[in-house]
Parts: C-alpha cells; sequence; structure tokens
C-alpha cells in the first residue's frame, strides 16, 4: 500500500526496468519485480543510512541538520537549521516520475550542499557581522540572488527535481567557551546600551515637559502682570478724570 502524497519504484530485474507509483494505491508485485528500498540520512547532524524507506514521501515537508561553521575571525558556531521542502514534478509526467528516484539519499545529498553554501558564506564574513545578519547571510548564501540583488523563492536539485522553499535558523550556539563567553558579554552590553538609551531618552523627554510647562507658567505670569498693569493705568486714568469733574 503505498501511502497519500508518496511514491514507491518497483523495479523488473527481468526485463530490466523499472515503474513508479503514486499513493493512495495499492501495489502488486509481478514474479520478478521488487521494491526498491531507500536508505535515507537521518538525525542531527546527518548520518549516513540511519532511516530505511521504501515509499519517498513528497513534500511540502522539513528536516533539520546542524552545521559547524567558522567565520572569517576563528569563531567556531553550530548552527540549527530546518529546511522546508517539496518535489516539484507532475505525477503523470515519466520523466518526473522516474527523477525523483535519481538521487538515492536526496536528504543526505541536499544537507551536504547547503552546509558546504552556508561554511563557504559565513567563512566569509566576521563573528558580529554574522551574529547581526545570520538570516540575510545564509538565505543569500543558499538561494542565490536575482539580477536586482533580491534573494530568490527557492534553491532547486535539477538531478531529482527537489526544491528547498523556506530556511529557518532555530539555534546559533558557540563551540568554543571563550566564544560563547564573548557571545554572552556582547549580548549583555547591548541590553545595557539599549537600556542606557531607553533611559536617557526618558529624562530627555521629561526635562522637555518640565521647560515647556515652566515657559508655558512664565509667559502666563507676564501676560497677567500686563493686564494688571493695563488694569493700574485706567484706574488712574479714570481717578483723574474724577478729581477733574469734582475740581469743575
Amino acid at each position: 500500500r503505498v501511502p497519500h502524497n508518496a511514491a514507491v519504484q518497483v523495479y523488473d530485474y527481468k526485463v530490466k526496468k523499472a515503474r513508479v507509483c503514486f499513493g493512495p494505491d495499492l501495489v502488486m508485485l509481478n514474479p520478478d519485480e521488487q521494491f526498491t528500498v531507500l536508505s535515507l540520512s537521518g538525525g542531527k547532524p546527518k548520518r549516513s543510512g540511519a532511516i530505511k524507506s521504501i515509499a519517498l514521501l513528497l513534500g511540502p515537508d522539513f528536516m533539520t541538520d546542524i552545521v559547524t561553521v567558522e567565520t572569517a575571525d576563528h569563531a567556531r558556531l553550530s548552527l540549527q537549521l530546518s529546511y522546508n521542502w517539496q518535489f516539484d514534478i507532475t505525477k503523470t509526467n515519466p520523466e518526473h516520475a522516474s527523477a525523483i528516484f535519481q538521487v538515492p539519499d536526496f536528504i543526505g545529498d541536499t544537507s551536504k550542499v547547503i552546509a558546504s553554501r552556508v561554511r563557504s558564506a559565513v567563512a566569509k564574513v566576521s563573528f558580529d557581522n554574522f551574529h547581526r545578519n545570520s538570516s540575510n547571510i545564509i538565505r543569500r548564501s543558499v538561494f542565490g540572488v536575482d539580477a536586482d540583488g533580491k534573494i530568490n523563492a527557492f534553491f532547486s536539485l535539477p538531478a531529482n527535481r527537489m526544491q528547498v522553499t523556506n530556511i529557518d535558523i532555530q539555534s546559533v550556539e558557540p563551540v568554543d567557551q571563550r566564544t560563547r563567553d564573548a557571545l554572552q558579554r556582547s549580548v549583555q552590553l547591548a541590553i545595557e546600551i539599549t537600556t542606557k538609551s531607553q533611559e536617557a531618552a526618558a529624562r530627555h523627554q521629561a526635562e522637555q515637559v518640565d521647560q515647556k510647562a515652566r515657559g508655558t507658567l512664565e509667559r502666563q505670569k507676564i501676560a497677567d502682570e500686563a493686564d494688571a498693569e493695563r488694569a493700574r493705568k485706567d484706574l488712574l486714568v479714570l481717578q483723574a478724570d474724577s478729581a477733574a469733574v469734582e475740581s469743575t
């Protein structure tokens, strides 16, 4: 029984010809036929021959790998990466059907290709640069960029029509204790800088509000004094006019 969204390859040793069956389906073997057993890599990091199966899942699915890299300033890091993948095929196309079985261990080969690209890209940048831009560096190294400098949507392996559509960086851990301590100090320093920056901004804003309130109060005080002075002037004018009337 072939599971849903999976494929099996049946090989006829008499005529030396293979046929591919897509699920869900029930496959009956002829006398000289036998299922092709897949030996796939598994585990973290990937180990060859960890998985034995006769059914090849077509995806979308994901796999996780651990890759050890070294930056340009010799900081060794352990990256846990998760890849989303699928086979880009049309089930009714015989060429597509046979292509998916062309790479015996597609998990191991894909992991090796991606790991090689990631190691090459990380080796060109400093630890500080990678720490700040790890996602962009890894995605550009694996997917590549188009003529406009934008990261491509997927990474394709033409041999078996497999596509890697996304990469998730699950963790970045220094291998060396000194690098781990340096990273911790860097994170603590960044937190302290951010905290002090926020405190300074809040203090500056409070001072601005206080100065604005003081200015408003001073302007109001000056305006009130001017109004009082005008009122006194008007009173003196009225008093002078009243005295002049009384004298006559």
